[in-house]
Parts: structure tokens; C-alpha cells; sequence
């Protein structure tokens, strides 16, 4: 009597669990068995795809007769070819390998009598067809979701910050999901600004609450579906390109192209290169006098307790005290305090330079209608050097390219400045208040957390700071630190030359209409 393994397959777990297929083809295959007097030894089942066959439990048979050499069994009985295999190499492969070990493959629906040259040509076919009918499906799905795609769908699993949902008609789309869609949000205006080192955002988004492991985050902050853009990737002679996707952008395009010129290397990342400890504020602020390089810190343990340093990684040894070096730095925030009436004319001159705002912004607009309107002639000009064959398709194709990818960063800044209006009614109150920050500059920044003095320090630094060259401090000032700085002294060091020259502001009166907020 000849002994044979029924194999049964699904192709997923679901399958296995709610349908009927795995017990329409126990039943039959046992039919089959009984009338041919074939004794079974084993039924095998497997949920799992055919495409190869690195399947668990088909991989476990194969082992076996290996083992056995495939003694005391004669076949593998199945109802179809598609059951054994969707993939024709492969299955030509594993045939080959049963045969050596004397078991013959048989699909009792479509029998085959193997020794038969002429039978080969059917085996063919019923191998084939299984694979057509997989490459079939996978077209159909391809084409289906690239057109979801340019419909501005976003085809699959949502990115950290969405969550996929199901409208009541059944379609689906992607949502915000807070706090998660906060954190990214917040993590991609770290970056684009340029505000921590872009190795950190993801550390303290995490701390934040954020989510997502390492690489899926670094993956995920580059694709344009944050701000509202699907991408459509080439395929035969369409190029890729972006569409504007039906889901709720997260961040504007301009924040966006920001981030990705930080990212590339093409925007000057200003940010620090660290995260300071609480000890040491200016951590990533200073600059070594000896070798130019960015001074770290770090505490050392004494008898009394950790003492804080600022030193270089280098061996030229540069090394302060932090506690003197935040001192100092303390200092000069109290010699940047405006004096009297200082605050009342910087005030004045803030509230006319943004009324006259509206005229910047029209500028701004002009600017980037004139460059868009250029790319659009390079592309008219490109078309008509085309039909001249002047340049064959394949410039054509690059010169169309580059212009539209410009085109589309030159749009994003123009959607920028008209969401931007051309006067905030809250702006005199926020100015008053800013003028107040400014008066208790040094206060302030007592008070603050890590970040807010972090913040505080890079707004008054326009470079690194070389600590032992306290002469020409102002140097390192921005422009308008510096001016207060030196204003100040002249107060300070020769208030009759000042006022002989007209620049005692003490008595200075706002202009009529414009009144302190009140408390």
C-alpha cells in the first residue's frame, strides 16, 4: 500500500479560522486517499502564501524527508497546483528536490502523469496559471492605489502624528492624532529652525511624548504628506511628482521645505549642538581662544560637592570656571537694559516699521510672482526649443523638472505670506509687553528654565563667544544688542556729550494714539 502526506494550504489566518476551504480539501483529499487505497501518514495544513516556499509548516515536511530520505512515504497529495505552488521556477525547483527523494507531488484535480514527456507541457500551464493570476492581482492593486494616490488619498498605514480612520460610507482617510500630531509638529519646527541639533529633536520629542522609534522617524519627517502633499513615484514615463492630498496638512509647505534644506545641508543649521544641564546654560556658546573649537562642559566631583566647568575636548587645555563664566554673561544682561526712554523710542520706531509692513509684503509677493513667472517662461521656452529640435525630450524632461520643483517651493512661500496678515490688532500689546521682557532682561533670565535662558543667550549672540576676550565682547552681540550696549555706555560714561547731542531720550513722549497696555 502506498503512503502518502496530505498537504492542505490557505493563504491567511483568516481564512484558516472562518472559512471552509480547509475542510472542503480535508475532506476530498481523504476521499481520494480511500478510494485509491493510499494510507495517509500525515495531513499538514499551512495558512501562509505561495509565493515561495518558505513556508513554516512546508519547510517542517521538507526537513522530515530529508531526515528519512524519504522512506515509507510515496506522495504529497494536494487538490490543486495553486495549493503547492504560485511561483513556477519554484516550483520546478521543489519537484525536482521531491523526486530525489523517490515522493511524487500530486494534485488530484489536476492530475498528471510526470513520466510522461507530453505531460510536462500541462504541468506548465497549471503552473503558470496560478502565477498569472498572483502578478494579475498585484497589477490591479498597483494601479489602484496609484490612482488613489493622485485622487490626493493616502494609500496605507498612517505616519506618526495620523491615525487612519473609516468615514460612515466606508471610505477611508487619515487624521490628526493628538498629542502625537502635536509633538511632530513641534519636532519639525525644531528643525527647520534650526533651534537644537537635528541628532536631538527626536530625543527630546520623545521626552515630550512622542511615540516612534529612531529610523521610522527620521523616514517619516521627510515625506510631504505633513504638509499636505501625496507623492506620485515615477512609473514608465512619468515622472515623479507630488499632488495635493484631501487629508489635514500638519504643517505649512514653507516649514516644510525649510526642514528639508536643514536636513540637506542647504539652510545653515544655527541651533545648538547640544542639550545643556542646568549648571551650564552656555553650553554650546562658547568657542575656545586657542583652537576655535566649540567649548563642551562638564562637572568633576570634589570634596564638597561637583564643581562646573566649560572646557575644550582638545589638549590645548582651555578650561573656566562655569560658575564665573555665567556670572559674567549675568552681567552683561544688565548692561544690555535699556536706560531711560530708550524703550519708549525702540517702541515707536517697532509700531511704524510694522504699520509699514503691508508695503514689505507686497514686495515679498511681487518677488516670488516674478520668479515663478520666470520658471514658467524657461518652460515655454524649453517647449519651443523641443518643437524645434533644438534640445531633444530628454532636456526637455530635466529643464521641465527643475523648473516645476522650483515653482513649487517659490508657491509655498507665496501661501506663507498671504496667510500672514498685514497687521495683528494684538501687536501693540505684545510690543508693550516685549518692552517690559526687555527692562527686566536680566531678571528674566534668572528665572527662567534651560530653555528660556537658552533662548535668552541665543538671541543676544550672533556668533560663538570667546570668553577670554571680554575687550571686544560686542563683537559677538547681533546688531541690536550691540547698539543698546553701546548706547548705554555713553549714557553711562558721558551723559553732558549725550546730551549735547540730542540723545537723552529720558524726557521722550510716544507719539500721540499709542498707549501702555493697561494692567
Amino acid at each position: 500500500m502506498k503512503t502518502a502526506h496530505l498537504y492542505i494550504r490557505v493563504s491567511t489566518d483568516e481564512q484558516a479560522d472562518r472559512g471552509f476551504s480547509q475542510r472542503d480539501q480535508d475532506e476530498r483529499l481523504k476521499i481520494y486517499c480511500q478510494r485509491n487505497n493510499i494510507k495517509i501518514s500525515k495531513v499538514i495544513f499551512e495558512d501562509y502564501s505561495a509565493k515561495t516556499f518558505n513556508r513554516p509548516e512546508w519547510k517542517s515536511l521538507l526537513a522530515d524527508l530529508k531526515k528519512t530520505k524519504g522512506r515509507n512515504i510515496d506522495y504529497i497529495i494536494f487538490t490543486k497546483w495553486d495549493r503547492f505552488s504560485r511561483n513556477t521556477a519554484d516550483a520546478y525547483g521543489m519537484i525536482k528536490i521531491l523526486n530525489g527523494f523517490g515522493v511524487e507531488p500530486v494534485a488530484i484535480d489536476q492530475p498528471l502523469d510526470i513520466s510522461v514527456p507530453e505531460s510536462k507541457v500541462m504541468l506548465a500551464v497549471y503552473l503558470a496559471m496560478p502565477e498569472v493570476d498572483n502578478d494579475r492581482r498585484a497589477l490591479n492593486v498597483f494601479y489602484g492605489m496609484r490612482r488613489g494616490r493622485k485622487e490626493g488619498r493616502w494609500m496605507g498605514r498612517a505616519l506618526p502624528g495620523y491615525i487612519n480612520r473609516t468615514r460612515e460610507d466606508g471610505s477611508k482617510y487619515i487624521g490628526l492624532n493628538e498629542p502625537e500630531a502635536s509633538h511632530m509638529k513641534w519636532a519639525f519646527e525644531m528643525i527647520a529652525e534650526g533651534r537644537y541639533a537635528t541628532e536631538q529633536v527626536w530625543e527630546l520629542a520623545r521626552q515630550r511624548g512622542l511615540k516612534c522609534a529612531k529610523n521610522s522617524f527620521w523616514d517619516a519627517i521627510r515625506n510631504p504628506c505633513y504638509c499636505g502633499k501625496i507623492i506620485i513615484p515615477k512609473f514608465k514615463d512619468e515622472e515623479m511628482h507630488l499632488v495635493d492630498g484631501v487629508h489635514q496638512p500638519l504643517i505649512s509647505e514653507k516649514t516644510y521645505f525649510d526642514m528639508i534644506d536643514v536636513l540637506n545641508g542647504r539652510k545653515k543649521d544655527v541651533g545648538v549642538k547640544i542639550v545643556a544641564p542646568d549648571n551650564l546654560p552656555l553650553r554650546g556658546f562658547l568657542i575656545c581662544p586657542k583652537c576655535a573649537r566649540t567649548l563642551t562642559g562638564s562637572a568633576s566631583k570634589g570634596r564638597n560637592g561637583y564643581h562646573y566647568y566649560y572646557h575644550c575636548k582638545s589638549y590645548c587645555g582651555v578650561r573656566y570656571n562655569a560658575k564665573d563664566v555665567n556670572e559674567t554673561y549675568e552681567k552683561l544682561l544688565e548692561a544690555l537694559i535699556p536706560k531711560a526712554g530708550m524703550a519708549e523710542l525702540y517702541l515707536d520706531i517697532v509700531l511704524d516699521t510694522y504699520q509699514n509692513g503691508t508695503q514689505h509684503y507686497q514686495e515679498d509677493k511681487k518677488r516670488i510672482i516674478a520668479q515663478i513667472t520666470e520658471q514658467n517662461n524657461r518652460i515655454t521656452k524649453s517647449r519651443e526649443l523641443l518643437l524645434s529640435e533644438a534640445i531633444d525630450a530628454l532636456e526637455y524632461k530635466d529643464i521641465k523638472k527643475a523648473c516645476e520643483e522650483k515653482m513649487l517651493r517659490f508657491e509655498a512661500e507665496l501661501k506663507s505670506i498671504n496667510e500672514k496678515m498685514p497687521f495683528d490688532i494684538n501687536f501693540v500689546e505684545l510690543t508693550y509687553k516685549a518692552m517690559s521682557n526687555l527692562k527686566n532682561l536680566a531678571q528674566l533670565y534668572r528665572e527662567a528654565d534651560m530653555d528660556g535662558k537658552r533662548v535668552v543667550i541665543g538671541s543676544t549672540f550672533s556668533k560663538k563667544w570667546d570668553f577670554s576676550d571680554l575687550k571686544g565682547r560686542t563683537a559677538y552681540f547681533n546688531k541690536s544688542v550691540e547698539l543698546i550696549y553701546l548706547i548705554n555706555n555713553k549714557l553711562r560714561n558721558n551723559k553732558a556729550e549725550v546730551k549735547a547731542k540730542n540723545c537723552d531720550y529720558s524726557g521722550f513722549v510716544p507719539r500721540a494714539g499709542v498707549e501702555p497696555a493697561q494692567p
